[in-house]
């Protein structure tokens, strides 16, 4: 009896463990497995989202860079105050000369919640050059200005000379423009005139056109000679010295060299062992070229120049 009650409980003990062991394998166990199944997944997640915030963060680093380095190279400045008297100052300095007039017209202050800027309204009358080195200038002075809506057309001023009384045919230009000029930029995007940086030369547009678009390419009537100078076609080559050729006309006496200029042109070189000047004429948008020569009618000839006269030197063999 006291054998079978034992058995009894050993195999009452054995049901007991292996209920437990079946509780914990198959109900407990996974529950926990899943729970730190999904722990791990929760922890990958997390780290992967890391490593995007690590790879956001490196690229919002270089963007950050590169936009802290072009900061750092600017080249215009945006002054704080401003007032149009300045502006009118300026203008003045780019048009003292060249420019037969330069009417200015205040439109307005403008506001944005960036920058502030001044309007005006621009019509002129210039040489082409003239104009041109008014557009280069404001383009490229350190100070912020901005020309837009810029019309040229050509046109003929006529202008009295005072030494001619003839009336002279200038070719200009009319152009007209709105130029703003900026001031009071907000935080941050100003830049003081010590932290502006300098533009290499070579990056600038070229300081003197390549080519004047609006000058005849043909005229039908030649400019006057108001300047008094030498015109070849009605003068007469009387004498070379050295590298100096001498014109006579109209009573008076020219006295040229390579490079000079000369009326509708400039001389190209002067040849005392030719006894030539050449010379190269533009009439009229043709450009020609011409050879002078001394009429040499005699063996030697005279020197024109006033007090001094050469002669000939005979030389006599020795005895």
């Amino acid at each position: 009896m006291r054998n079978l009650i034992n058995t009894g409980i050993i195999f009452l003990c054995v049901l007991i463990v292996g209920a437990t062991g079946h509780y914990i394998t198959n109900v407990r166990q996974p529950a926990e497995i899943k729970k730190i199944d999904d722990t791990i997944e929760l922890a990958k997640l997390e780290t992967k989202k890391v490593e995007e915030l690590l790879v956001q963060q490196a690229a919002s680093r270089e963007i950050a860079e590169q936009t802290t380095a072009k900061w750092r190279t600017r080249y215009k400045e945006i002054p704080d105050s401003l007032n149009t008297a300045k502006v009118a100052l300026y203008l003045e300095s780019l048009t003292a000369e060249g420019f037969e007039r330069f009417d200015v017209n205040l439109e307005g202050e403008h506001q944005t919640k960036d920058i502030n800027y001044y309007r005006f309204k621009i019509n002129a009358t210039s040489y082409f050059n003239s104009m041109y080195h008014f557009v280069w200038h404001v383009e490229n002075n350190p100070q912020l200005y901005r020309i837009n809506d810029l019309k040229v057309s050509y046109t003929t001023v006529y202008r009295d000379n005072s030494r001619t009384s003839l009336p002279r045919a200038l070719n200009m230009v009319n152009f007209s423009f709105t130029l703003d000029a900026f001031f009071h930029a907000a935080d941050g995007v100003a830049a003081s005139e010590d932290e502006l940086m300098a533009i290499p030369r070579n990056l600038l547009a070229r300081h003197n056109p390549a080519h004047n678009s609006f000058y005849p390419i043909v005229r039908t009537d030649l400019p006057p000679n108001d300047e008094m100078l030498l015109d070849v076609e009605q003068a007469k080559l009387v004498s070379i010295i050295g590298e100096q050729a001498i014109f006579e006309g109209n009573g008076y006496q020219y006295y040229v060299r390579a490079g000079d200029r000369i009326y509708l042109g400039e001389v190209i070189a002067v040849d005392p062992q030719s006894a030539s000047v050449e010379v190269q004429l533009n009439k009229g948008g043709k450009t020609m070229r011409a050879t002078l020569k001394v009429d040499v009618g005699e063996r030697f000839r005279q020197a024109q120049v006033p007090g001094v006269e050469i002669h000939p030197v005979e030389n006599e063999d020795d005895n």
